[in-house]
């Protein structure tokens, strides 16, 4: 039987109490086709309750997908999540999500990377409609 190094993955999908942001937050191995998933999981959420802002906690993500996976789903990001105000925190030693976030960016996403929760939510609340 083959050694699990991580427990399966799990997702939380929220508003933060008192606030218009949504919170994503994904434990564990994460492969390209979960993030495929998760951007539709996100859009269909934040449509519903009418939120543009959310938060992406990334921090317990272990990401086992390449830098041209990575790249192909970025580039799709921002016409797939059109409208949201993205705010994606990832661990200081991730490359990953920072370089997901700077393709999504760079194609005209209205996205920002941190490492602090405390500073993406500033971001997030520093933004129209938000509270």
């Amino acid at each position: 039987m083959p050694t699990r190094l991580s427990p399966e993955p799990t997702y939380t999908l929220e508003v933060l109490p008192g606030t218009r942001i949504a919170r994503f937050h994904w434990s564990g191995p994460i492969r390209t086709e979960d993030r495929h998933e998760n951007v539709r999981r996100m859009v269909e959420f934040c449509r519903e309750r009418e939120i543009q802002h959310l938060l992406i906690d990334g921090r317990d993500q272990e990401a086992v997908s390449g830098t041209v996976d990575d790249f192909d789903f970025a580039k799709e990001v921002p016409t797939e999540m059109q409208g949201l105000c993205i705010a994606v925190v990832h661990r200081q030693d991730d490359e990953a999500l920072p370089f997901i976030e700077t393709v999504a960016f760079n194609r005209g996403g209205n996205t920002q990377s941190f490492v602090r929760i405390e500073t993406a939510l500033e971001w997030l609340e520093s933004l129209s409609g938000s509270r």
